[in-house]
């Protein structure tokens, strides 16, 4: 099974995307699957390729699920 992680968009490079997860990790993700896409959205990335966008709030329940307190 494979989990798709929630980043928001901080910065567009081409068709790379700078984001940072809601851990902190800080990440390149390529863009080349997904059209339409700007700084603040919000994706899915599975093996460094945006699968998905998706609204603040499908990436706030995500989050939630994957309850990323208790991860350290």
């Amino acid at each position: 099974m494979c989990l798709s992680i929630p980043y928001k968009i901080n910065k567009i490079k081409g068709k790379k995307a700078l984001v940072n997860s809601v851990n902190k990790k800080n990440r390149e993700i390529n863009l080349n699957l997904l059209k339409n896409v700007k700084v603040g959205d919000w994706i899915l990335a599975l093996n460094n390729f945006a699968i998905q966008k998706i609204t603040n709030k499908e990436a706030k329940q995500i989050i939630n699920l994957y309850n990323y307190d208790k991860i350290k």
